[in-house]
Order: C-alpha cells, then structure tokens, then sequence
C-alpha cells in the first residue's frame, strides 16, 4: 500500500476544504437571493449558474491535481455558464464557452489519455519553451486588442460610432469600457489557458490566474450596474464568489504543475 505524502495530503485538504467552502457560499447566495431575483427566467438562471458553479469548480480543482475526470465536469460547466454569460450580454465570454470550450473538453479528454492521464493516475505534464512563451506572449497581447475593438463594435448603441466608444469621456462609456476590458482579457486568456490546459502545459495555470482577476472584476462591474438599473444582483454575486474560489484554486494549480512539469 502506497503510503500519502504529506504534499498530497495538502492537496487532498486543499481541494476538500475548497469545495465546501464554495458550495456553502453558492447555496447561501442562492437560498437568501431566490425570491428576490427577479422573474421566472431569472431566478432559472440563478439556479442553473449556482449549479453550474459547483461542477466549475470540482473540474478546476480535479485539473489542478492533473486529473483526467476534471472535463467531464467541465463539459457541464461551460455549456451552462455560456447561456448565462450570453444572456446577461457578456458575448465575449459566453460565445468562448459554447464555440470553443465544450468541444475542447473532448479534445482535451482524449489527449490526456494519450499522456497517461486515468481515473487513477495524474496526466504527464509538460512546459512551453522559449519559442513557445514568445508566440503564447503576443498572442496574448494582439489577441487582446483586437477582441476588445470587437467587443466595442458590438456593444455600441445603434447610431453610435466605436471612436465614441473608445474616446468618449461620458461616466457611463467609461464603465462600459472597463466591462468590456476585462471581458476581452478573460476571453483571450481562456482561450489560451483552455488550449494549454488540453495540451497539459503547466503555463495554462498563469493565464487562468489572469481569466480569475478579469472575471471577479467583470462580475463586480456587472453587479454595480445591475444594482443602479434596480435589477437583484443575486447572479453576478454567484459568479463573484465562483471566480473568487477559482483564483485560490489557480494560484494552487501552479504551484502544483510547476513541480510536475519539472519533474
């Protein structure tokens, strides 16, 4: 019998105390929140994003630890929280999830396989050279600037320009900017974070440090703006906490993959 280190288990603490957490938190915002939400569609979309934040965060910390059965959550996941996303008018975010996310979760499952990933053993992973953290750092960068100029184009009102958008000093397109912003970093980096992660590479794991960030900031603006149009913001508070957990979970994930890369 195969005796546990303890950097297993921490990990194996780590992951329980953090799924707890999450779901008490999810549960409590849903339960205090549900009657206030709103109409019937959007106390459905309360509960199917809380749900959706529980097999969220199972299959972060299930491919923090490198474990294969952290897409089969993720499948789940992205196909909820793409619905949400495009339904409270984050389109950067939700069409990532549905176009790009659900059918990397297959790819990723059977590459990992490949790399000696099972129900019982962590996947072989692996680090980017120098060639790699280059092409991955301008991608970041042009692939920013260019989805935040899409994103502008789409959300601005009929009649109105993109320069008005971009330059505009109005206290409301200035929050509008900032939404769409974080909106364009989280999309660009979970675009680069899911490749990376499908292709078992611990760098995925600073990319979604960065997708955590930008998201708790994109949920916090959406509140605000929820709040001031007097619409319950029950929703955005889930997703708040979600990307919270996540943030602890991604910085631990490094952590983690750092020494499996290494090794």
């Amino acid at each position: 019998m195969n005796k546990i280190t303890s950097e297993e288990k921490f990990n194996r603490i780590f992951s329980v105390t953090l799924m707890v957490m999450m779901a008490a938190v999810i549960i409590f915002i849903t339960v205090t929140n549900y009657t206030e939400a709103g109409d019937l569609r959007d106390r459905l979309l309360l509960l199917a994003a809380s749900g959706a934040s529980l097999f969220g965060v199972a299959s972060t910390i299930l491919s923090a630890n490198a474990r294969i059965a952290n897409f089969f959550f993720g499948m789940v996941n992205v196909v909820i929280y793409g619905a949400v996303c495009y339904f409270k008018g984050n389109y950067g975010s939700g069409a990532i999830n549905l176009l790009y996310f659900l059918p990397m979760q297959f790819i990723g499952l059977v590459s990992w396989h490949r790399r000696g990933g099972s129900a019982k053993t962590q996947v072989k992973a692996r680090r980017l050279d120098k060639k790699g953290r280059l092409l991955y750092s301008l991608l970041f960068l042009v692939g920013t600037v260019v989805t935040y100029i899409i994103l502008c184009i789409v959300k601005a009102d009929k009649g109105m320009s993109v320069s008005e958008v971009l330059l505009s000093p109005d206290g409301a397109l200035r929050t509008l900017r900032w939404v769409i912003l974080v909106d364009a970093l989280a999309t660009v980096c979970n675009f680069i974070g899911q490749y990376l992660l499908s292709t078992a590479r611990m760098e995925q794991w600073i990319f979604w440090i960065i997708v955590n960030v930008s998201s708790v900031i994109m949920w916090t603006l959406t509140a605000r703006a929820d709040v001031a149009a007097g619409i319950n913001a029950s929703l955005a508070a889930v997703y708040i906490a979600k990307y919270f957990f996540y943030l602890l979970n991604a910085i631990n994930g490094l952590r983690i993959w750092l020494k499996l890369s290494r090794s």
